[in-house]
């Protein structure tokens, strides 16, 4: 019962703070649709399309008025990215040292090759979204300001 007030006031928090919310969230997803093999292309390719969606839509569903839609979907998509390329890069690590032994360049090498489509992901898909929230706040400033209806003539309006 005391579960749902709990995840509540996360979901609350994660609204406030949502670039950081939206980096977790990528990574969290990627990383565990990663441990499901579904991959068509290259390891760790749809889970970094799956959890990039969903950690940027996310994030600018719940910006603040100051945050350009542009910028922050690029610090979320590629820091995301980033993240998840190293959590991906580790969990592969891992599964190395158990069947084939303890080696820093099969890290670094599993490293490198999941961190360039990350990056290549991650740059594609925050411009994607980035640019359509983007265009969608032109177009609702842009009627806002060609609305014959403005907040003054609202006033002027009730005030005589």
């Amino acid at each position: 019962m005391s579960s749902i007030p709990f995840l509540a006031n996360l979901y609350t928090k994660a609204k406030e703070n949502n670039i950081l919310s939206g980096i977790i969230i990528f990574d969290i997803i990627a990383l565990l649709s990663y441990t499901i093999p579904i991959d068509i292309i290259y390891p760790g390719d749809i889970d970094l399309i799956f959890g990039g969606v969903v950690g940027l839509l996310f994030t600018l569903k719940n910006r603040k008025e100051h945050q350009n839609a542009l910028k922050t979907s690029l610090l979320v998509g590629l820091i995301g990215a980033i993240l998840s390329a190293v959590s991906i890069s580790i969990f592969e690590w891992v599964l190395f040292i158990v069947y084939i032994g303890f080696s820093f360049t099969a890290f670094w090498s599993i490293l490198i090759a999941i961190l360039l489509i990350a990056f290549v992901v991650g740059l594609i898909l925050s411009l994607l979204i980035g640019y359509i929230y983007y265009r969608k706040d032109l177009r609702l400033s842009k009627s806002k300001s060609n609305s014959k209806y403005t907040d003054e003539y609202l006033e002027d309006f009730l005030n005589k």
